[in-house]
């Protein structure tokens, strides 16, 4: 069940718009930022999967590497300038990486110190928490994915772009 509600937190990430080019500049900006998404999901998916029954040890290490690029794509974010002025998309998608930065420090170490434990183990308080966090994260990831959504739409409306929707895996 554990293995499912972590799953559930991928699912608004598993999508991504990608702009087709009648503003070249402003679809380059756009896809930049995609890209920049595009690249972590999988790794993110990816440990979300291996969560269940892993080993802690493991896990914490995976996640210190995720906490690294999810630096690295922020800063990255964060030295892109405004699109001619307009800041909404890069904000959002600030706060979408941040967002997952601030889940990985913070509630993934109590879900990964309460998720490696033998499921016999746990206790009824510890699957009650486990689900309280998932379904938290589950609401803010909801959040912040509708938040980026908006901001996209909003941007390829005020810049004239056609956007284009692709699964994780399906090229662009």
């Amino acid at each position: 069940m554990t293995k499912k509600i972590l799953l559930l937190i991928c699912v608004g990430v598993l999508f991504c718009f990608t702009s087709q080019a009648q503003n070249k500049k402003a679809a380059k900006y756009n896809n930049k930022l995609i890209d920049i998404q595009y690249k972590l999901v999988p790794d993110v998916v990816n440990f979300f999967k291996a969560i269940e029954g892993g080993d802690l040890v493991e896990l914490k290490a995976k996640r210190d590497v995720l906490m690294k690029d999810f630096d690295k794509a922020i800063a990255k974010v964060s030295k892109m300038k405004p699109f001619e002025g307009d800041d909404e998309l890069r904000k959002a998608a600030l706060d979408w990486f941040k967002l997952y930065e601030s889940s990985l420090n913070d509630e993934y170490n109590l879900i990964l110190n309460i998720a490696t434990k033998p499921k016999d183990k746990r206790t009824e308080n510890d699957n009650i928490q486990l689900k309280v966090l998932a379904d938290d994260l589950i609401a803010q990831e909801e959040a912040i994915d509708e938040r980026f959504e908006a901001a996209q739409l909003a941007f390829s409306k005020r810049h004239n772009l056609e956007l284009k929707k692709y699964a994780i895996g399906q090229t662009k």
